[in-house]
């Protein structure tokens, strides 16, 4: 478990270089700078490469739908770190959850949701207009889930209700993910470390989801992204938390995603 536990020491001690905002900014509002990679990165779950190591996380996340008795509560229990990097290629992301009790059993893909067990979720709106955004789903067991969202209304632009076949049909071709569990999945008889999740989005797999943003993106350009978790406190009762904090009611907020700016290497 050395690996597993170098990688969220290592969220931990990096303070995040995050884009600042210019002026007053709401309490929801989260900046972060995406570094080019300075160095190769294979795709494998492990997340040891130099890197990874020089990225900053985003911070920490928010818990937003704590049980009634701790209403007031925002610091997630188990913890969750993120770091992006980008080059030429690929947008990169590495997700490091501390999970006492890995826990997904569904192994198909684009079917249904992977909410219904523990994953992480990338929502991305490349170029913020708050439609046309993508739902990534990856569990434990690396089942993927890569969905096209009309609109948060779950609407088409016509206004005629979405047929889920088609928005489960279209897919971030290219993505490489990998997942690394540090525990025993499945068995709640005993006490696990947590996963990390590595993914590799290609610019030229966004299709339509990426509008009119530029693939690869320019230096200086910003991106809407989010990154959310569903855990289990118990097998039937799920946490939810993000790195920008929504509503209680749900991840689909695109106008409160992160503002993802991607820069250069120095």
């Amino acid at each position: 478990m050395r690996g597993f536990a170098a990688l969220l020491l290592a969220g931990m001690c990096v303070i995040p270089r995050m884009a600042l905002a210019q002026g007053p900014s709401p309490d929801w509002e989260r900046h972060y700078d995406c570094h080019i990679r300075a160095g190769s990165i294979m795709v494998d779950g492990t997340g040891d490469e130099f890197a990874w190591a020089l990225a900053p996380d985003v911070g920490e996340f928010t818990w937003f739908n704590p049980p009634q008795d701790q209403r007031d509560v925002l610091t997630v229990r188990n913890r969750t770190t993120v770091k992006m990097l980008w080059d030429d290629e690929n947008l990169y992301f590495l997700i490091t959850v501390h999970d006492p009790d890995i826990y997904s059993t569904m192994t198909v893909g684009d079917r249904d949701c992977l909410c219904k067990e523990e994953t992480i979720e990338i929502f991305m709106d490349p170029d913020g207009d708050g439609k046309d955004y993508a739902e990534i789903h990856v569990n434990c067991i690396n089942t993927l889930n890569d969905i096209w969202i009309p609109k948060n209304d779950f609407k088409n632009h016509d206004g005629t209700p979405v047929n889920w076949d088609d928005l489960y049909a279209w897919e971030q071709e290219g993505m490489q993910h990998a997942v690394m569990n540090y525990g025993t999945v499945n068995d709640k008889t005993d006490v696990d470390f947590g996963t990390v999740y590595e993914i590799a989005m290609p610019w030229a797999g966004f299709g339509k989801i990426a509008g009119s943003a530029a693939t690869p993106p320019k230096v200086g350009d910003v991106w809407r992204i989010n990154i959310n978790r569903y855990e289990r406190r118990e097998r039937a009762k799920e946490d939810l938390s993000g790195w920008a904090p929504l509503s209680r009611r749900g991840y689909h907020e695109p106008a409160k995603f992160g503002f993802v700016r991607f820069v250069d290497s120095n």
